[in-house]
């Protein structure tokens, strides 16, 4: 799915939502500390976390500083700055900061590039080992076992293979009783699949539960995950049976449901690899397909496969009494997270809505009658919740399977400053969450995500 493509419109209607919360914070937002730092850590590519963490002896991951910090920082006499030196530091599961990482005493806790240089929190991995496969076709190993949704060839974004025809209409019916599992609110009956044309839609031969079907919306687009192709018992169509419960509340929602009507973009398939730009991952044989450009030498080119990780840097207290606090990170590269839909009980998809939120339950009424109970925020490469006067400054945030920065719920007095967002694949930045209605609306039997009095406060600057 081009996901990217409405990332200008999420980011408006996200920061729209939330335009109040960003007004106050203007008048409250955290500053940081002006003192120099007391006691500085380093952390380098080639380092080791055996060493001391010295500038001639640093860190080798950013986990080691992290949990060393956490040592001495329970009574600061002045800051803390942990050094990052140039180079990658790949992330193989989300980098975590909570309450027992903050600065105290008025001081913080500093991560910051060494001066100069560019550190990379690095979400993915090299693919290399690239040879012919036919024509234009390429092929590298992938030690992957899932779907894979986004690749990076020489700094952009390719995309799943993919093919637009139109449907020939609904197949078979899929029932939903109310109260039958945690996301049936509502009963009710969805198309279980689509019929198309068998010369439009060619037999799959590998991984059919890896197929995408991405439809227009009012104004965006909704996509859900296929379990099979087959052909329907009077030979005269191809089906396409969709994952479920996923695809029926997909078609349910209110507003951005998906069509089974009209035209498909039918993605993730070898079958329909055939144009520049296009890949297709065969989680099987975990070998990776690429249909090159006539500028791309696979020899030297630099590929990227995101690894499993979709949020790379969280920063989150454990409760709305419990905050993560002064905590700075600056001049950081932080890419190649990765998303694989929403799931709701084992079936991929996204039902897209305003402000790049997905319905999660199936309920088919107006979101507002459920005071957005039925809707989430999707998922950020950084993530910021409950936490009090964080930074975040000259950071560069690019290359996103999802989101780019979410501030999503009790997040106070907390500031963006000069950060630089690059191709990102939902909303750029988000602040709040729509479940904050207004105060007060929080209760103990409405199905809310978050506690009462959860609020967000926070500041972006250029």
């Amino acid at each position: 799915m081009k996901e990217a493509a409405s990332a200008v419109g999420g980011l408006l209607l996200a920061v729209a939502m939330v335009a109040s919360a960003a007004l106050t914070s203007a008048v409250t937002g955290a500053t940081p500390a002006s003192a120099a730092a007391d006691t500085s850590y380093y952390v380098a590519p080639d380092g080791n976390d055996a060493n001391p963490g010295t500038v001639t002896a640093p860190f080798r991951t950013v986990q080691r500083a992290r949990d060393v910090v956490r040592t001495v920082n329970a009574n600061m006499t002045g800051d803390i700055t942990v050094y990052l030196r140039a180079g990658e530091y790949p992330v193989t599961s989300t980098i975590e900061f909570g309450s027992g990482d903050s600065g105290t005493n008025g001081y913080r806790v500093n991560y910051a590039a060494y001066p100069g240089e560019r550190p990379v929190l690095e979400g993915g991995v090299r693919v290399t080992g690239w040879t012919q496969h036919s024509g234009n076709i390429w092929k590298a190993p992938l030690d992957r076992a899932n779907k894979l949704r986004t690749l990076y060839v020489n700094d952009k974004r390719a995309y799943m293979a993919a093919k637009t025809i139109n449907s020939a209409g609904c197949y078979g019916t899929y029932t939903i009783t109310a109260g039958q599992a945690p996301w049936a609110w509502e009963s009710g009956s969805q198309c279980d699949g689509a019929k198309y044309s068998l010369a439009d839609f060619p037999a799959v031969a590998r991984n059919q539960d890896d197929i995408e079907i991405e439809t227009a919306t009012t104004w965006t687009t909704a996509v859900v995950g296929v379990r099979q192709v087959t052909t329907s018992s009077d030979g005269a169509s191809r089906v396409a049976l969709f994952q479920q419960p996923g695809a029926a509340i997909a078609q349910g929602a209110y507003n951005g449901n998906a069509q089974v009507g009209g035209s498909h973009k039918v993605m993730n398939a070898y079958e329909f690899l055939d144009a520049p730009g296009e890949f297709y991952f065969d989680k099987t044989s975990r070998t990776l397909y690429y249909y090159k450009s006539a500028s791309d030498d696979m020899a030297t080119a630099s590929v990227f496969a995101p690894n499993n990780v979709t949020t790379l840097l969280r920063v989150a207290g454990t409760s709305t009494s419990s905050h993560a606090r002064n905590i700075t990170f600056s001049g950081l590269t932080v890419q190649h997270s990765d998303w694989n839909l929403v799931n709701v009980a084992g079936s991929q998809f996204k039902q897209a809505q305003q402000g790049n939120l997905s319905a999660f339950a199936y309920a088919k009424g107006n979101f507002h009658v459920y005071y957005y109970r039925n809707v989430d925020v999707t998922p950020g490469v950084v993530e910021i919740q409950n936490a009090d006067g964080i930074l975040l400054q000259r950071n560069r945030i690019q290359h996103t399977g999802i989101n780019g920065i979410n501030m999503v719920n009790d997040v106070q007095n907390t500031q963006l400053i000069g950060n630089y967002t690059n191709d990102i694949a939902g909303s750029a930045i988000t602040v709040g969450h729509p479940q904050h209605v207004f105060i007060g609306d929080h209760t103990s039997t409405n199905r809310e995500k978050y506690p009462r009095r959860s609020k967000d406060c926070a500041r972006t600057s250029r």
